[in-house]
């Protein structure tokens, strides 16, 4: 039996038992249809997230009978927490489709996170490397536990609020290769509290997420993680309070390419009403053919089996081991989704260039400084523009800058126009033609003593979120910028459009109209002021 299988059965056991508990406890709950999805017992506090659901939880039943407990927050929030959506995607499974998790009518204990997907620690060393650089003790973030068994989703739901109400499906960041669904920044409860489902979603990472192996039966399987994920959504979240016909896919760094992606991709048919896309526009200019990804999982292969290895021997081989030459063998390949028949006929780049994207409701936007905390010693302008940048157009870009300015402050403005900013706004205009209602944002809010990475990548997170860690020093102009930005969030979630009563205006992103809001100590609307930057980085 796997791990996740033995956690699994006893989950499920207590689960049951509690069940039962909660019925005799609760007079008239044993007359609910057990058949009929809805909110069953919502009972008084329950215990705190992480521990084992007391008699009072919360509880949901889904379409088949299976009732899931949950836990419940000081603040009266509903939490279920690592709920699987997937059979664990390990041992023949691996590199495969992923299969539903199926509803056996048991009760099922969803009061702790699941395991974040195996990765090599990555997304915490974000975590650690930014802290170090604003001089806050890494120590206060700890490590979730990590497994290849990963493919759980959370849902926060406020049950004493009338629904249906809009869902948020929450995609994380970490380049495809690290993060987990929930990290501080991502748990829903602030949002749940103003009238939104929140649901956060685990995919596979890595090699075991992006591996395009030619013998593969599918590509992109962490694509295909999500919009599985979404179709549970779909179907089940009317259980939990939501209306799966309201459904915003969102999602920071690569969470916002793949929140873009799986709206693109055949998978996700017509279930996704709007896409919140925050710095995630790199895919725009293009990425790794399926050809060249083939290549490298080749590479792997051979590295770790020799000339006689095969993809059915690839999955015997243990994951530390898989983990342990992924960074070798993909050096300076990016992990992401590919063109592929099935789940991406046609990549973010191709169908900008071909006119080809469907007219959808969208946010976007970048940070002021997305790239300050990742310049490296010896980093130079150059090896910026190199390859990208006919040199012709060198001058006129570093005169655009500034002759004042710093060396940190030109690669800052270098790395973040080409890799977020530019790309992002291109995307806009790309959708806008395409009869897309878009909205565009640039968030400058630089938290004191943080000066060191700016208005950084990932800077918005706490603000959207309205989680604001301990250790981020936050005064009253972030809490302030937290409720215009939250306001903006919801009425979009509500309605497909960020304006609302009393909230500033937010004009809409038009092609002859490129007007943005400014998001900072004092936000306002006005023509987005880098358009003459990215227009000199694209030769227009």
């Amino acid at each position: 039996m796997h791990c996740r299988d033995l956690a699994l059965s006893r989950r499920i056991i207590v689960g049951t038992l509690l069940a039962l508990l909660g019925v005799l406890a609760l007079p008239g709950c044993d007359s609910a249809p057990q058949d009929a999805p809805g909110v069953v017992a919502p009972g008084a506090d329950a215990a705190d997230p992480g521990s084992d659901a007391g008699i009072d939880a919360p509880q949901v039943v889904l379409a088949g009978g299976t009732r899931v407990i949950g836990v419940r927050d000081e603040q009266g929030t509903d939490q279920f927490l690592g709920i699987p959506f997937a059979q664990p995607p390990v041992g023949e499974r691996r590199w495969r489709r992923p299969e539903p998790w199926p509803l056996t009518g048991e009760a099922l204990d969803a009061g702790q996170f699941a395991p974040a997907c195996l990765q090599s620690g990555s997304g915490l060393a974000w975590y650690h490397g930014m802290m170090e650089r604003v001089g806050v003790d890494p120590a206060l973030m700890a490590a979730p536990s990590y497994s290849e068994d990963c493919l759980y989703l959370n849902v926060w739901t406020d049950s004493a609020l009338a629904g249906p109400k809009p869902v948020l499906l929450f995609i994380h960041g970490g380049s495809n290769k690290g993060g987990w669904s929930y990290e501080p920044n991502y748990h829903g409860g602030p949002l749940a509290r103003r009238g939104v489902v929140v649901v956060t979603v685990a995919y596979r990472l890595g090699v075991f997420g992006w591996m395009h192996h030619p013998d593969m039966a599918i590509a992109n399987p962490g694509l295909h993680d999500l919009a599985l994920a979404l179709e549970w959504v779909h179907e089940h979240i009317g259980a939990f309070g939501g209306d799966p016909q309201r459904i915003t896919v969102s999602g920071e760094s690569a969470g916002a390419a793949n929140a873009l992606h799986l709206a693109l991709s055949p998978l996700s048919g017509d279930r996704i009403r709007g896409v919140i896309h925050q710095s995630g526009g790199w895919p725009v200019y293009g990425g790794p053919s399926p050809q060249q990804a083939a290549d490298r999982a080749l590479d792997l292969q051979q590295k770790l089996l020799g000339s006689d290895g095969s993809l059915d021997a690839l999955r015997g081989v243990s994951a530390q081991r898989l983990i342990a030459v992924t960074p070798e063998v993909y050096s300076g390949l990016r992990f992401g989704a590919l063109e592929d028949a099935e789940s991406l006929p046609l990549t973010l780049q191709q169908r900008v260039a071909a006119d080809q994207l469907p007219a959808l409701d969208i946010v976007i936007g970048s940070n002021a400084n997305e790239s300050l905390m990742y310049i490296q010693p010896g980093d130079t302008p150059a090896a910026y523009l190199e390859g990208r940048i006919p040199e012709q157009r060198w001058p006129g870009i570093l005169d655009h800058i500034g002759a004042d300015a710093s060396e940190q402050a030109i690669l800052d403005r270098l790395g973040t126009g080409l890799t977020f900013l530019c790309p992002s706004l291109s995307l806009a205009d790309a959708l806008s033609r395409r009869g897309g209602r878009v909205w565009v944002y640039r968030f400058d809010r630089v938290r004191p003593g943080f000066d060191s990475i700016g208005a950084y990548h990932g800077a918005e997170l706490p603000y959207v979120f309205d989680r604001h860690d301990d250790w981020l020093p936050t005064e009253a102009v972030d809490r302030d910028l937290t409720e215009t930005l939250v306001g903006h969030w919801l009425q979009f979630l509500h309605r497909g459009d960020p304006n609302g009563d009393g909230l500033p205006s937010w004009p809409r992103w038009r092609e002859d109209d490129q007007q943005a809001v400014i998001f900072s100590e004092v936000s306002s609307a006005m023509v987005h002021p880098d358009l003459g930057f990215c227009a000199l980085l694209s030769g227009d």
